[in-house]
């Protein structure tokens, strides 16, 4: 297989330029979420549920995000290690993938996190309206998150339609067969 092309986003946009905008992100998404929701949802009186315990779900939500990008791989049956580090105080899975995966199962496993948690953040909006004001901070954080998803998904949606995507620390490589 020849490299197609090489993808880093870090390396093509900058980290501090991807923070900014994945935390303008959050702020836009939650603006618009918060507004939208509680004029949909009709909001009783607003419960606290503590600190340390929002601070837990932050972290859990971080872990979620990362697992569900996973499942897709594995239910192919394709082999992907996995291994838990602690930056700082965030939790972050570290995935090595064996082998080149499919485009298409690489867009699923991209886009896996982004449809589960927000469906999961918008029943939750309508079934606790009490915690609307968590649930938005939490679905603003998850859009945050799911902002690198979509540049990476951007870059593959350009790629030939039979690649295959491989992996490394730095970003990933789109491979194309070579021609006979």
């Amino acid at each position: 297989m020849n490299c197609w092309k090489t993808i880093r986003i870090t390396h093509d946009y900058g980290s501090l330029r991807l923070m900014m905008y994945s935390g303008c992100t959050m702020l836009f998404s939650f603006l618009f979420y918060y507004l939208v929701v509680s004029t949909l949802v009709k909001t009783p009186e607003l419960t606290n549920i503590g600190f340390f315990f929002f601070i837990g779900s932050i972290i859990f939500l971080v872990i979620i995000h990362q697992a569900l990008h996973i499942i897709p791989i594995w239910l192919c049956g394709n082999k992907a290690k996995v291994k838990l580090k602690w930056n700082s105080f965030i939790p972050t899975l570290t995935v090595k993938i064996t082998k080149p995966l499919s485009r298409n199962l690489y867009l699923t496993a991209l886009l896996m996190p982004f449809l589960v948690i927000t469906v999961v953040g918008a029943i939750a909006s309508v079934l606790f309206p009490m915690y609307i004001a968590y649930i938005s901070i939490m679905s603003s954080i998850h859009f945050g998150l799911v902002f690198y998803d979509l540049v990476y998904v951007s870059y593959l949606l350009k790629a030939p339609k039979k690649c295959f995507v491989e992996t490394h620390a730095e970003g990933f490589h789109i491979l194309i067969k070579q021609a006979m």
